[in-house]
């Protein structure tokens, strides 16, 4: 069982023993469930990842779960994870877990960063010191890792023979626990911990300018970057774009090949429009949504988004958020469905329920193929028109924050050092994203464009036209909803519609049934980018929230989501027309939308925190009961 203080890499090394890939950062917070997986090296068994606490009194949602299950589970080695660069934070938590009785081992961090700085630790004598056994590792070093491992078996084996041998010696088995709780009185009273030098020696002290803390210079400095990250991936003559082309070129090279080769024409259709260039055509994106994986992770790890929360808590304060919906909404750029679970970490229920609703409107990577498909026909440069949409997303989301107001939550974080992530551990993470991607397009996007491909095929007669097929009769039922907006293909409404399930299904979908390209004037185009831009999360995202705000409000805020993106999508339709009048009649049904977005939000928080306070009466009721 992995313990121990907030950002000590407990992720990590849980990473490492099991193989998995759970999400790691270098701020507080990021592990906010607790997760359990088989390890991948011999003897060890399950290993299980605890959110970080300081104490076990913590208050906090992540503390309490962490707290309880170190109290639940029996009989298992509690490793605790410590930084060795800051010792001093994990020593309160060492004391109650020995006191408590716990099979304690600590694991020693950062040892590497320590001596670089100046420092010093030596495992054998911290193990003399404290009275448990003390080790060193490197999460990110697969021999440290294994030497960890045998480590812990041979401490396992001579734990279990000590228990076996007390348990034989029935007459000295008051004697055996009486020895035990003085060690254990002995080891505690020593958690005032002075160490020599041959024991530990903190690091030297390098204090980072407080000017980096700063939102003068931090933003800046963060938006200059991430415009240079942009420009990188979808700029004229970027690496983005010369290998999306190369990988376009290399789809349709194959279609054309398909074309000459299969003798079917229902085969060849499904081949070379549904599977090649369809699908084809999201796979395409992958090398422009690996450079906005990489600058993320980059981030992540690099611990400056712990300084940029730091920063922007001021501005998030007016908006009824604080600083830690800054993790939200940037995990929310690469999937809405992580920063949604992320928010889990927000104590204020009023606080959880804004973030979330802010999440809805905030991009993801999946909508990016879907920009730069519609941005295609609309603009020369996508560049400037992705960010706009980007800014767009999540402007409406903090927008909905600001109008449901609600008391704000204490922002309390200790801000990470902000160090250079291995190349090699961000090559690994970005791989295994990468890999997701290719497994959703693969799987998901591939079945539902091969699936709406050959209903478009298809009648209850046979093989016919698209017009006259089983999907186009279908698509008319609910086409009539895209009509203000300009839009009255029955093929890019279902494609809308299509991306409930998995927002690369727009793309994929729009290049299967629309090979020649959407035939839609300016002002269409803009009001169907608008739409795809504004509407909900993909499926995974809605569960992921109705599992932090419960099902009905969850769907509450698709649903009121859904039809802000349709006022919203009319009237851009309407200014673009020049019909300024029903653009304004449309722009006030927006703000009534947002309006009854906000109202709904309110009742429910409401409603939680009156249960809360009645919940909370009577557990005191309850103790006084005892009390008496």
């Amino acid at each position: 069982m992995l313990t121990g203080t907030p950002n000590v890499g407990k992720t990590t090394l849980f990473n490492a023993l099991t193989g998995r890939h759970r999400r790691t950062g270098n701020y507080h917070g990021v592990t906010a469930e607790i997760s359990r997986a088989e390890s991948i090296i011999g003897g060890i068994g399950y290993v299980y990842d605890l959110p970080g606490l300081y104490t076990m009194r913590g208050g906090k949602t992540e503390e309490k779960r962490a707290a309880e299950s170190l109290e639940k589970l029996r009989g298992v080695t509690v490793v605790q994870v410590s930084d060795c660069r800051y010792l001093a934070r994990s020593l309160p938590l060492t004391k109650e877990l020995i006191a408590r009785g716990k099979r304690v081992v600590i694991a020693f961090t950062m040892s590497e960063s320590l001596v670089r700085r100046g420092g010093k630790i030596n495992a054998a004598a911290m193990t003399k010191k404290i009275g448990v056994p003390c080790v060193c590792v490197n999460a990110l070093n697969k021999k440290s890792v294994r030497e960890f491992a045998e480590f812990l078996v041979r401490n396992e084996r001579a734990e279990n023979i000590k228990s076996t041998e007390a348990a034989e010696d029935n007459k000295n088995a008051g004697e055996a626990n009486a020895k035990s709780a003085e060690t254990a009185r002995r080891t505690v009273k020593a958690a005032g911990y002075t160490f020599s030098e041959n024991e530990y020696m903190p690091p030297k002290s390098r204090k980072a300018p407080s000017a980096i803390y700063t939102a003068l210079w931090l933003l800046p400095a963060f938006f200059l970057v991430v415009a240079g990250v942009f420009y990188l991936a979808f700029g004229s003559g970027s690496i983005g774009v010369y290998l999306k082309d190369k990988i376009e070129s290399v789809f349709s090279y194959l279609a054309d090949r398909a074309e000459e080769s299969i003798g079917n024409p229902f085969l060849k259709s499904v081949i070379c429009g549904g599977l090649l260039r369809g699908t084809g055509g999201v796979f395409s994106f992958l090398p422009q949504i690996a450079i906005l994986y990489f600058f993320s992770d980059f981030l992540e790890e690099s611990g400056v988004m712990s300084a940029l929360a730091y920063a922007t808590d001021g501005f998030f304060s007016l908006l009824n958020l604080s600083g830690r919906a800054a993790f939200c909404i940037f995990l929310g750029y690469g999937c809405t469905a992580a920063g949604i679970a992320s928010a889990a970490a927000l104590e204020n229920e009023g606080a959880k329920r804004r973030a979330i609703a802010c999440l809805y409107f905030v991009p993801c990577s999946a909508k990016l193929p879907v920009y730069l498909t519609l941005l295609s026909s609309l603009v020369d440069k996508p560049l400037l028109g992705a960010a706009a949409l980007y800014v767009l997303g999540t402007g409406a989301g903090l927008l909905i924050s600001a109008f449901c107001g609600g008391k704000e939550e204490d922002f309390i974080m200790e801000i990470a050092d902000f160090s250079l992530p291995s190349p090699l551990f961000l090559l690994n993470k970005l791989l295994f994203q990468l890999k997701g991607f290719i497994i959703k397009v693969s799987t998901t996007v591939l079945c539902f464009t091969l699936a709406a491909y050959t209903l478009a095929s298809f009648n209850f007669s046979g093989v016919c036209e698209a017009e006259n097929s089983i999907l186009a009769a279908l698509s008319r039922i609910f086409v009539f909803a895209f009509y203000p907006m300009g839009v009255k293909d029955w093929r890019a409404a279902f494609a809308a519609i299509g991306g409930a399930v998995a927002k690369e299904n727009v793309s994929g979908l729009l290049a299967a049934l629309c090979p020649e390209g959407l035939r839609l004037d300016r002002a269409a185009s803009a009001a169907y980018l608008i739409f795809v831009a504004l509407i909900p999360p993909c499926v995974a995202a809605v569960s992921a929230a109705a599992k932090e705000i419960g099902k009905k409000a969850a769907l509450k805020y698709a649903f009121l989501q859904i039809a802000a993106a349709f006022v919203c999508a009319y009237a851009v339709h309407f200014v673009f027309s020049r019909n300024i009048a029903q653009a304004c009649l449309f722009a006030a049904l927006a703000g009534s939308t947002i309006f009854a977005m906000s109202a709904i939000r309110k009742k429910l928080s409401g409603k939680h925190e009156k249960t809360e306070r009645r919940r909370a009466r009577k557990k005191a009721g309850g103790d006084m009961r005892k009390i008496g």
